[in-house]
Parts: structure tokens; C-alpha cells; sequence
């Protein structure tokens, strides 16, 4: 059973932390934009149950990544899922599949990311339309030991994904509830665009 463990460390520079990176050794894995879909049945049952059922296509990769995300056990204040996912080379046909069995896009959401490799640990570069994270993935003790050498000790940090981190965004904006968050066309063409000329 394939899991996966990480944490979101919020209120981050992440030109700071992509320094950090490079003074402590670690290893840059790429950079590409995210456009994901949600989907769930009408009566929004894998949503109640904890599932995530995604289709991911990346900037840069022909095809998508179909992703179903179960709930598991696992440390106190670390997010934990079983992670089951496979390529696919035709996302129009896998998008009629789904709806063609019941399931509809629930939320769109888009990111740009950044990943590296540091002591065992996958560190991604979020940046978010509504802000800048970092997610460190894998085993416990390694998410520790990296948050640590990173500086990241201090920042507050969550389990929760980032629908649930969009939502309480909003909230404490006073502004309406709501689940896509994409960024505006103009700010998606700059990204798109700034991936021919890496950081």
C-alpha cells in the first residue's frame, strides 16, 4: 500500500527557501504548472469519505496523472494518504470516462511548483493564487530533520490540503465560500511563460 506523508509550511519566502536549498545540498528535480481537476458523484460522496479522485496535467508533460487519494492512519500532525495513481495518455477520453460513470469536475485548481530533493525528503515550491507554500514529503523524521535545516522551524505549518487551507483563506477574509481557486488569465500566461527562463 503506497503512502504518502507530508506538511505544509505556510508564510514562507520562497526565494529564501530555494537558497536554503542550495546551501544545505539539495537537488532540483524541475519546475512546472498545474492544472488539476476534482471530481466527485452528485452527491458528493468521495469528498464525505476523505477520497480524492484527481486529474493532473503538467507544462512541459504530454498526457495527465490520474490520482485516487485514500485516507490512512499515520503520525499526529503529519497528513497522511494512500496515494494510488497512474499516467494516461488521453485526458479528453479519461475526463468522458469519468462523467460517462457518474463523476463530475467538484473544483479546478492551479499551481506552479517547484521540486527538489534534500536528505530523503521531497520539497516542493508552492505558489498558490492565494499564496506561497512549502510541502515536504516523506518519512516523518526526514520532514523534521529538513524543515529544520531549512529555517522552517518557526513557520506555521498544517496537515491540511490546500482546499481546505483555500477555504479557511477565504473565510478569514470575510469573502464568500468557494472551491476553484485558478489564477487570473494574465498572471497564468507570466508563469507559463517564465518556465523558459528558470529560476
Amino acid at each position: 500500500m503506497p503512502l504518502e506523508t507530508e506538511l505544509k509550511v505556510r508564510d514562507v519566502d520562497l526565494d529564501a527557501v530555494r537558497r536554503s536549498l542550495h546551501q544545505a545540498g539539495g537537488e532540483r528535480q524541475g519546475r512546472a504548472f498545474e492544472a488539476n481537476e476534482v471530481f466527485d458523484d452528485a452527491a458528493g460522496s468521495l469528498r464525505a469519505g476523505g477520497i480524492l479522485l484527481r486529474l493532473r496535467q503538467e507544462s512541459g508533460v504530454a498526457g495527465g496523472l490520474l490520482t485516487l487519494k485514500l485516507p490512512a492512519p499515520g503520525p499526529a500532525g503529519l497528513k497522511t494518504r494512500e496515494e494510488r495513481e497512474t499516467r494516461v495518455e488521453d485526458p479528453d477520453a479519461l475526463r468522458a470516462v469519468l462523467e460517462g460513470l457518474g463523476y463530475r469536475v467538484l473544483l479546478r485548481y492551479e499551481k506552479m511548483r517547484e521540486t527538489w530533493l534534500l536528505a530523503g525528503c521531497h520539497v516542493c515550491l508552492d505558489h498558490l493564487p492565494f499564496g506561497d507554500f512549502v510541502e515536504l514529503e516523506g518519512e516523518p523524521a526526514a520532514i523534521a530533520a529538513v524543515r529544520r535545516a531549512l529555517g522552517l522551524a518557526g513557520h506555521p505549518a498544517s496537515d491540511r490540503n490546500y482546499h481546505a487551507l483555500f477555504r479557511e483563506h477565504l473565510e478569514q477574509r470575510g469573502l464568500p465560500a468557494q472551491d476553484s481557486f485558478v489564477f487570473a488569465a494574465p498572471e497564468r500566461e507570466a508563469l507559463l511563460a517564465s518556465l523558459g527562463n528558470p529560476t
